[in-house]
């Protein structure tokens, strides 16, 4: 009874050995299993690193382009910007307008028609700032025509009678619309400048007006403004010319 005695203890004991076994096994085996694990997610963890880092160095160099090209860009619109204004500033300089273009225009007209550019050199070079004038002036008025009337008075003269001035406005208008005898001194009036020898020039638009001509080596300078009931006063000053 002795010997089953024994017999069971060490069937007893191997039984506890071989469950140690196991689970020393089992031990291993779940700790390889965790370093595997923990290797593979190192390894693929290092991985998505290096492709992220991989991601923002190619996004760094995005960057950097598009800033040079941002640069360039700024480079280009500040030097455009630049041009615009230089030409601007020419364009203002060498491009003439209001009355610089109408005397510019005036002045290819003369030269289109015949006049030599060494003539206009010279009566520019010959023009004063100060004219050299009579005095006084000559002021005196006349009956300005309009449909219904173009009878006496209707025309002045000057330097001598050799100046004749005469004109022409609408007939002003009563509420009811009826045409009075005398002109509007607020519509446009036609002023003609006529010189023995038949020479004319007219001065158009609404009082007053400024009107200059030359005649027999001399400039007439004429200002023409409304007076008394269809009257307009006509005042000339005789200057030099070139004057």
């Amino acid at each position: 009874m002795a010997i089953g005695l024994k017999e069971g203890r060490r069937m007893a004991a191997r039984a506890r050995r071989w469950t140690l076994l196991k689970r020393m096994l089992l031990l291993a085996a779940l700790l390889a299993v965790g370093v595997f694990a923990y290797e593979t997610g190192a390894t693929r963890t290092e991985f998505r690193i290096e492709r992220m880092e991989a991601r923002l160095a190619a996004q760094d160099a995005d960057i950097a382009r598009l800033e040079a090209e941002k640069a360039e860009l700024d480079r280009r619109r500040l030097a455009a910007v630049q041009n615009e204004k230089a030409l601007q500033a020419r364009y203002d300089r060498d491009v003439p307008t209001g009355e610089r273009k109408a005397l510019y225009e005036m002045l290819l007209e003369r030269i289109e028609a015949g006049l030599e550019e060494a003539r206009i050199a010279f009566l520019l070079q010959e023009a004063e700032p100060e004219p050299k004038c009579d005095p006084e002036p000559v002021t005196k008025r006349f009956v300005l025509a309009t449909p219904l009337h173009d009878g006496a008075n209707a025309s002045v003269q000057f330097a001598a009678g050799a100046i004749t001035v005469t004109g022409e406005g609408a007939a002003e208008l009563t509420e009811a619309g009826l045409p009075q005898a005398w002109f509007d001194p607020a519509a446009p009036v036609t002023l003609r400048f006529t010189a023995i020898g038949g020479d004319a020039t007219d001065a158009k638009g609404k009082l007053p007006l400024d009107h200059s001509m030359r005649f027999a080596g001399d400039e007439y300078r004429f200002a023409a403004r409304a007076g008394p009931r269809s009257f307009i006063h006509v005042t000339a000053l005789r200057c030099d010319f070139p004057g």
